[in-house]
Formats: C-alpha cells, structure tokens, sequence
C-alpha cells in the first residue's frame, strides 16, 4: 500500500491508515488489537482509494493540450468509473476516518484538484463539440400569418396600410412555445453529472466560467443566424427610413425568437445541468444572456431616440407590442439576482418606445391641422391628405388596445372638448382623439374647398371627400372608434352637399325648361312665341354644353357615388326636357335649321350625364338631322 500510494505522490510516503506514532514501540505494542470486521472495512477502504487514487492520475491533464483525449461520451464504462472515483474522493476527504493521517488527505484533496481540472476539459470539450447550433430557416418556415382573416387586407384600396403579421415581423404562437435541442439528450446529462461534481467540490466558478463562455458566444452565433446585426445609434438614426423599417421588422422577428425561443430553451438547459441550484441558475443565465439582451435592447432605445415623423407610428406601435409581450416572460427568465437589472432595463426601454409612439401620434395630429397646401385637387377629386388620413385611422385601430393603453393620459384641451361632446358614450381616449382627428381635417377640406372658383366644383370637392371618410369609416375596426353617430351625422352631411351641389349646378340649366312665357292657344302660336321657343331650346343647349364640358372633366373616382349623382341629375333633367320637347318641338317643325335648336334626344341626353365625372374633357357630337 505504501509503494502504491508514494507512486502517486511523494507525500504518499508517509502514508498510514494509523494515526502517527508519537510514543514508543511499546504504546503500539499495547493497543488493543482492531476487530476482524474494523480490518475488513479498512482493507476495503484502502482498495477504493487506490483504485480512485490510480485512476485520477492515470487521466491526469496533460500538459500539451494537442496530447489530450476524453473521457466522455464515447467511453461510458470508464465514465462511471471516474465519477465514482471522484464520488469517493470527495467523500474520504469530506468525512475522514479518525485513523486518516494528514498526508494521506493531503494527497486525496490534490487528487480531488486533478479531477476537477479534467472536468473542467471534458465540459468545455462536450460544450464544444455537442452544441447544437439553431436552424432559422426551419424557424422561419413556421413564423409570420398567424392565419387571421387579414388575408387582402387592403380591401382592393391601393391607399391601403395594412400589413400581415408577416410583415409586421410577428412570429407565429406555435413557434413562442416550441423546444429546441440545444444538446442531445445524453449530453445534457453527462454535462449535469459533471456539474454537480464541479460545484459540490468547490469548482463552482471555473464550471460557471466554461459554462457561460460558451452560452454566451452560441447564444450570439444563434441570433447572427437569425439576422441580428449590432448597429450603433449613429447607424440607427442616419439609416433611411425605409431600410430601418425592415430593420425593425427583423428586430421585431428576432426579439420575439430569442425571448420567447432561444433564451427560455437556454433557461431550460441551465435548469437541467446545475439541477435544484436556484440562486447559481439565475446568476449564470443572467451572466451569459444578458449582454445579447441587452443589445437587442439598444436598438429599440436607438429607434425610440431618432427623430418623430408620423408614418414611424406603426413600426413602433409593432416594436412596442412585441416587446410588451416578451416582458412578461422576460420577467420570468431573469426573475431575480442579477437578473432583476435587465428586467428593468427591458421594461425602461418599453416605455421609451412607448412615449416615442405618443410623440408620433401627436406629430400625425399636428400634420393634419397643418397641412396647407395651396393647389386645388384636379377635378375635385379626393384631396391625397385625406386617403393619408382614413388610410392612417384605419391602421391605427388595429392597434386600439395599445393606443388606448398610452394615450389615457392625454389631457389637452381638443380632447376634453371632444370629450363633453360625447358624454354618456364611453369614448376611450383613442376614440376621442380620433373623432378630433376628422374634425381637424374636415375643417382642412373647408379650407381647400375654397380654392375652387366654381361653386359646383367646390360641393363636388367636399361630397368627394367626405363620401371617402363615411366609407372608411363603415370598415369594423374604423367604426368600432369614431361610432356610429359620426357616420350617421355625416351620412346627413353627404346628402346635404348632393343636394346644394344639384341645385347649384343644375338648376340654370332646368330654368330653361319650364313654360314660362309660353303661350299657346288653339294649337298656333305667334312668331314672339316661337322665338321665345326657340331661345329656350338655344339656352338649354348652351348651357347643357357648357356643363357637360366642364363637368366631364371632374372626377368622381367612386362608382358607387358617380352613379348616385348621375341617376340623380338625370332625374332631375331628363323628365322636365322629355316633356319640353314633347309641347314645343312641333312647333319648331317648320322652322329652318330647325336641328339648331332641337339638338338632343333624351336618349343622347341621357347619355352625355352618363358621361360626367370620368375625368375627361368632354365632347359634344352634334346628332344629326
């Protein structure tokens, strides 16, 4: 026994199972005598150490790293053995036999240090060569459409904003909760063994230290995979904005992965090696997790920081959600220890994006009041601020809940206005800032509508854009907020604009229809009579020319609307000139250049209405006689 253990160490020398003689041969002499099954117990104690003993130095580290091999996986009966060993080591060196000289625990603890080192080796090696690096392409395969009815989310309105999930960068419900395989299983095993040996033994840091190297550089490969680039906030906030929003997209996409993904797979991982180790687990995920974390973070406050202009509204609206989201399960992976600072770090950061998404609405407002352009509309057509504006409310109420959410304490004095005009209805904040929204820009229109010199051309203006605004405002989300007291109000305010604008337009043309002046009897006329015919004919058809001209050229891009206006004027005309013609073209019979004055059937008339509205300079065919 003493050969064996000074082989292993010099110290070994003065190995003895005995206590150290400090009196003479005679007191050894005199001590009783150790009992037949003390002696079997010692014997095999003995033979464990040895073996434990033989078998630390036998994989000892060696000194040229190019000279190693391991243990593990690929030699499992030697793996247990060398468990074992270490089991027992710590075990001697733990509780020692009374009869265990100094020099002989000495030498189990040095042991023990070879061990510990060489566990060192095989973890780092099993981190290595066994980390499964993530496959986004498999990821991506199942993110993005959740499959909600947004399907042609525009309705066929080229003005349209809405996006998908997909475009939005939003990663699909089953892909949040989905494991991945960061190890196989045998290795995460193996690599809990040798954690527990690591940490009970005192080798607690240098466990930490190889475990969270490698986390932490997988976890950054993991998210380099997924597309995450580190941008400073120089780069953030020169970037043009339209490669900043597919910036965000893929902010959006990565954040939601790796929180939700990557980090909670992480966490689980951490929980299977270093076991019931609560206090150790969050220190280590937090270590290796939270610089990544913290990167991501940076690009949310960059985005929050850059400067405000309305059409960011929505990228941060997405930014803000996906965040808000994730922090709940953020909260949960860095529950407590070092991980409560990057906890409130992330929950700062969600309020920066936020205040930067009520800072945008407010410059939308502000746009929309101040919006002066001094060049009328060709044709009276749908003004473009007001296709932004619809187009923007209507995107905006998809995000109701969370514009409710960071605009409740909006108290400015339009909102309070808009407020006690609509006491008693339960108005969210979004509402009512909508409904002052449309005020704002109906008082806009009023101011353009004045930039047309034609009367008729400045109705047309208003009913074109006003019918727009109702139009939008039937889509659910759209009506859920302004309510359906705007659109009946308005409904009213549309019809008043048809008719003032008929009246106007039309009625100098209808004058010359009626039968004022006009005096037959038995079936003859005068010649003052006649002329007076004749004028009425001449004006009428001047002055359907005229209009007919002018009007063609206006625009009235909604067929639903055009047709309206058509029927309606074709009501109002055609009656009263078929029944015209019908008492006073006979009396025109013998008149020379009689198709001078009797220019139009009311099927051509009808026809030349039909033809209002397209945008188009129109002709006049004279028919024929």
């Amino acid at each position: 026994m003493l050969r064996i253990l000074s082989s292993f160490d010099d110290r070994f020398s003065r190995f003895t199972l005995s206590p150290p003689a400090n009196g003479s041969d005679q007191q050894e002499r005199n001590a009783p005598p150790l009992p037949a099954s003390a002696n079997s117990v010692v014997e095999v104690e003995e033979k464990s150490l040895q073996e434990s003993l033989d078998l630390i130095q036998q994989w000892k580290r060696p000194s040229e790293s190019s000279c190693r091999t391991f243990i593990w996986p690929d030699k499992p009966d030697l793996s247990k053995s060398y468990l074992n060993a270490v089991d027992f080591l710590q075990e001697f060196v733990k509780n020692p036999s009374p009869a265990v000289d100094s020099s002989t625990l000495d030498s189990a603890q040095n042991a023990l240090q070879i061990a510990m080192l060489r566990l060192e080796d095989e973890l780092q090696n099993l981190m290595e060569t066994y980390g499964k690096p993530i496959d986004p392409d498999s990821l991506k395969e199942t993110t993005g459409d959740n499959g909600d009815e947004e399907g042609d989310t525009n309705g066929g309105d080229k003005d349209g904003l809405m996006e998908s999930n997909a475009e939005r960068g939003r990663v699909d419900k089953n892909v949040k909760s989905m494991s991945i395989e960061l190890f196989p299983c045998e290795i995460v095993t193996i690599l809990g063994n040798i954690a527990t040996r690591m940490v009970s033994n005192g080798y607690q840091a240098q466990c930490r230290r190889v475990y969270v190297c490698n986390r932490k550089g997988a976890l950054e490969e993991n998210l380099q995979r997924l597309g995450f680039e580190k941008l400073s906030v120089q780069d953030v906030q020169t970037m043009p904005w339209e490669l900043m929003e597919n910036e965000i997209i893929n902010w959006i996409y990565i954040i939601e992965l790796a929180v939700r993904v990557l980090l909670r797979n992480e966490k689980e991982l951490c929980k299977s090696v270093f076991g019931d180790r609560l206090i150790l687990i969050e220190d280590i995920f937090a270590e290796f997790a939270g610089g990544s974390i913290t990167q991501l973070l940076n690009f949310g406050e960059a985005i929050a920081s850059a400067e405000t202009s309305p059409e960011k509204l929505f990228k941060l609206l997405d930014m803000y959600e996906a965040l808000s989201e994730s922090l709940s399960v953020i909260d949960d992976l860095f529950a407590r220890g070092s991980g409560v600072d990057i906890r409130a770090e992330a929950t700062a950061i969600l309020s920066r994006i936020g205040d930067a998404a009520k800072r945008t609405f407010s410059a939308f407002e502000n746009a929309v009041q101040r919006e002066t352009s001094r060049n009328p509309v060709p044709g009276g057509a749908v003004h473009p601020l007001t296709r932004y504006v619809m187009n923007y409310i209507r995107f905006f109420s998809e995000y109701t809940e969370t514009l409710d959410y960071l605009l409740k304490d909006r108290d400015d004095a339009q909102s309070r206005d808009q407020k006690s005009r609509s006491e008693g209805s339960c108005k969210g904040p979004l509402s009512l800032l909508t409904l002052n929204i449309l005020e704002l820009l109906e008082k806009n229109l009023d101011t353009k509508s004045r930039l047309y010199k034609d009367p008729s051309l400045k109705l047309l203006f208003l009913m074109n854009n006003l019918h727009y605004m109702v139009q939008k405002s039937r889509i659910a989300e759209v009506r859920k907020l302004i309510g359906d007291d705007w659109i009946k109000k308005h409904s009213g305010k549309l019809l008043f604009y048809h008719t003032d604008y008929r009246r106007t337009a039309w009625t100098k043309v209808l004058s010359y229809l009626v039968d004022e002046g006009i005096s037959v009897s038995s079936g003859s006329m005068n010649a003052a009579t006649r002329n007076l015919i004749k004028e009425r004919f001449k004006n009428f058809n001047t002055a359907f020319e005229e209009i007919v001209k002018t009007q063609s050229s206006w625009i009235v891009s909604d067929s639903q609307l055009c047709a309206e206006l058509q029927i309606s004027i074709t009501g109002m005309i055609l009656p009263a000139y078929r029944n015209f013609l019908a008492r006073f073209q006979k009396h025109l019979d013998a008149v020379k250049y009689r198709e001078r004055y009797v220019k139009y059937t009311p099927e051509e008339v009808e026809d030349y209405i039909n033809s209002l509205f397209s945008g188009s300079s129109g002709s006049m065919n004279r028919r024929k006689g």
